[in-house]
């Protein structure tokens, strides 16, 4: 998660791998500190402190602001569905640099990841 001066390290927050790599380290770091705490295996391991705690530490190493993005999402049982999320979040933000938050415009990145992934596969 760090580099070795103690920076947040580049993460391509693109790349769902690489995002579910990120999620599981950070799980298991953020669990490591709790007492009686076993090391996750999965999200379904982790309590809710847990999790907005690792999603905390996310937005300190990636820069980007993810919590208050996760109103709406149920959690999924695997780290790999917390990193699909993630990377579609970040994925729409990309495509919508100019979104305003006042706007009409619905902010959902599910939809429109699903709509593009969608119309890549036919």
């Amino acid at each position: 998660m760090y580099d070795d001066e103690n920076r947040a390290a580049e993460v391509d927050l693109t790349d769902v791998n690489k995002v579910e790599e990120l999620v599981r380290e950070t799980a298991k770091t953020i669990c490591a500190e709790q007492p009686d705490m076993p090391e996750p295996q999965s999200m379904s391991d982790m309590d809710s402190f847990s999790v907005v705690q690792m999603l905390l530490e996310i937005e300190n190493v990636s820069g980007r602001k993810l919590l208050e993005k996760f109103e709406d999402y149920s959690y999924g049982e695997e780290f790999r569905d917390l990193a699909e999320h993630i990377v579609a979040i970040v994925t729409w933000e990309n495509a919508n640099p100019d979104w305003d938050p006042t706007s009409d415009e619905p902010y959902d990145p599910e939809a429109k990841a699903t709509a593009s992934s969608e119309s890549t596969s036919a």
